[in-house]
């Protein structure tokens, strides 16, 4: 089915990780997401797709030397990582009411160095991805039909409504998608699909939770212009709340 044709047949509708996400769901139902997938590409994918916390589009672009194994100091140092959304003013205008309005241009940019941690459980999956590629600078995630251009969103997506149909009930509630999906004050439906930006809340759930990161440190992991872009994504939830009032 086309891209196209598939849109035709299904309704869209924005998911938001502020309404959605309450904190972080934990390593082993994430390894149990990754293990449903049917391929190491996939699994790779699902894992960078974390790992990173990159859009998904920027995960589409990553290459194998963007990952420097540092085994010494335990990590992997990203370097390189595609940043999108970022613009430039070009020329400032009036619209017909007379408020001041920019031209702006798209420019690429990229990430500056974060770190992942060696000890984090979906690493394998990456690590043993990145061992298969023979070209430093390859794609991870090659289209294998048209050679030097990336897989697309739309196999991104596909891949996770496959993963989510294929949830059972008792893995749905430990990832948090056992509520239902109420947009614009409408019922759409009894439970939540996976969306492949709560890959990126939960990262950032999950460095607040584990690492006790502060929102400073949010904003140099993902290379976030706002502060408020990561009060948005990072959620430590009651279980989160409560175990810091434990320790006093």
């Amino acid at each position: 089915m086309s891209r196209q044709g598939y849109w035709s047949l299904h309704e869209y509708h924005r998911l938001s990780v502020s309404s959605f996400v309450e904190e972080f769901c934990g390593w082993q139902p994430l390894i149990e997401l990754v293990e449903l997938a049917g391929s190491p590409r996939e699994q790779a994918f699902i894992s960078a797709l974390f790992l990173t916390g990159s859009r998904v589009s920027e995960c589409l672009l990553l290459r194998k030397n963007m990952f420097e194994v540092r085994r010494r100091e335990r990590v992997i140092v990203c370097r390189g990582v595609p940043l999108f959304k970022r613009y430039r003013k070009i020329e400032e205008t009036r619209d017909e009411e007379g408020r001041r309005r920019w031209i702006t241009r798209r420019v690429e940019a990229k990430r500056k160095p974060f770190p992942i941690s060696l000890r984090e459980p979906l690493v394998p999956y990456l690590l043993g991805w990145l061992e298969r590629l023979p070209v430093e600078d390859s794609l991870l995630f090659e289209s294998p039909y048209k050679p030097g251009s990336a897989l697309t969103r739309f196999w991104a997506y596909r891949l996770i409504r496959d993963l989510d149909s294929r949830l059972n009930p008792e893995l749905r509630q430990r990832l948090g998608l056992d509520k239902p999906f109420v947009a614009d004050g409408r019922l759409i439906s009894d439970r939540l699909h996976l969306w492949l930006h709560w890959f990126r809340s939960q990262r950032a759930s999950q460095l607040v939770a584990e690492y006790g990161f502060e929102v400073i440190d949010l904003v140099d992991f993902f290379s976030w212009e706002s502060y408020d872009t990561a009060l948005t994504y990072s959620r430590r939830g009651w279980k989160g709340l409560a175990s810091k009032m434990r320790r006093k």
